[in-house]
């Protein structure tokens, strides 16, 4: 069996059990592969291979099990099989050394996009412009003889018109919003106090 040199640091060698002498596989060689192998994670049989053990596959999982329960490392299901790391303050989940990492996206999502209170504003406001061109060209093929509903021409191109006359407000209210850039729906909810 290879075991890397080295030492393992006091947080790591606190915890572990040093196991006796007639163990072929102890916790220290498990956590020493660890701490000065060259991945960041293992899977068990990627450890059985690092290793060179003579051992079976069974007891590399114990070691790495034992190890986990003492918080030396965590394990993740994956596949078939479970990967394991050590735990440390750089990393939750290691990013394996063949991975390249995206920059964080600083542009906004479309979802996102959409649920700003302005776009929210500004979309509900189209579909009152569309709905009150429609019942304009109702009232207004209605005036023309073309036929005749059950609502006189007059009503029809009054309604038509207000809807025309609510989208442009509310466009013009988007805009302020989105000029002023105002509080979101989501966050004056969260500045009322919740009723339990």
């Amino acid at each position: 069996m290879t075991t890397p040199d080295g030492d393992l640091p006091v947080e790591i060698k606190s915890r572990i059990d040093p196991g006796s002498y007639d163990m072929e596989l102890t916790q220290r060689h498990v956590a020493l592969e660890f701490v000065h192998g060259d991945r960041p994670f293992y899977s068990v049989a990627q450890m059985h291979a690092a290793l060179g053990s003579d051992v079976s596959s069974d007891t590399v999982r114990s070691r790495m099990d034992e190890l986990e329960e003492r918080e030396v490392l965590k394990s993740e299901q994956v596949n078939n099989g479970s990967v394991y790391w050590l735990i440390g303050d750089t990393s939750e989940w290691p990013i394996p050394p063949d991975v390249g990492v995206e920059p964080k996206q600083e542009e906004m999502t479309i979802s996102e996009w959409r649920h700003q209170l302005h776009v929210q504003i500004a979309a509900i406001s189209i579909l009152t412009a569309i709905i009150g061109t429609a019942i304009t060209l109702t009232g207004t093929f209605q005036a023309g003889g073309y036929y005749q509903l059950p609502i006189s021409t007059d009503e029809l191109l009054a309604y038509g018109l207000t809807a025309g006359l609510f989208s442009y407000f509310g466009l013009f209210f988007a805009g302020l919003v989105w000029i002023l850039d105002l509080p979101g729906i989501d966050e004056i909810r969260s500045m009322w106090p919740t009723q339990d």
